[in-house]
């Protein structure tokens, strides 16, 4: 027994297997596409993430020396030194402020996380600066003073020396 609408089952079962086809390649289409963005934004991912890791690690290294720094122009502040030793800190500090330009110069980021880093250094140019003037200040104010005494002391030697003059002269 043959059904009376064969050619019209046939045609329907053509169309639907094109419409399943149809659908099933634009599925795989699509997934295929979401795929492959995905597998590239994964990659712009790690790479955004690397760059922000050696960032992060740079400001660390950076925050943990600006610190040095800072302990270092402490010291030089409070605690009495020679000029030698004045002049060698100060070289450490200058080095160590010159390395951190340097790394920082070298840091290719677009975003501007740097930015508080370069004008503290800028500031601590200004305060090395600053102590190097304060301590030439110092200098010439101590000899000053040294020769204020020595005059002082030349000056009293004097008086002293008048003073018994007129004692030998008012004596006879």
């Amino acid at each position: 027994m043959k059904a009376l609408n064969n050619k019209e089952r046939r045609k329907a079962n053509w169309r639907f297997i094109a419409m399943f086809s149809a659908t099933m390649l634009l599925l795989f289409g699509c997934s295929f596409f979401v795929l492959r963005i995905a597998h590239k934004g994964v990659k712009v991912l790690e790479e955004k993430h690397d760059v922000y890791t050696e960032a992060f690690k740079n400001q660390a290294f950076i925050t943990f020396k600006i610190e040095d720094i800072i302990d270092k122009i402490y010291s030089l502040k409070n605690v009495d030194r020679t000029i030698n030793q004045q002049k060698h800190l100060q070289g450490i500090i200058s080095n160590i402020r010159i390395e951190i330009e340097d790394l920082i110069a070298k840091e290719e980021t677009s975003l501007k996380e740097f930015e508080l880093y370069e004008q503290l250094l800028e500031q601590i140019s200004v305060i090395q600066t600053s102590i190097d003037l304060f301590e030439k200040d110092e200098e010439s104010y101590r000899f000053s003073q040294k020769q204020l005494e020595r005059c002082r002391e030349k000056y009293r030697i004097e008086k002293l020396y008048e003073g018994n003059i007129k004692e030998k002269e008012l004596e006879k």
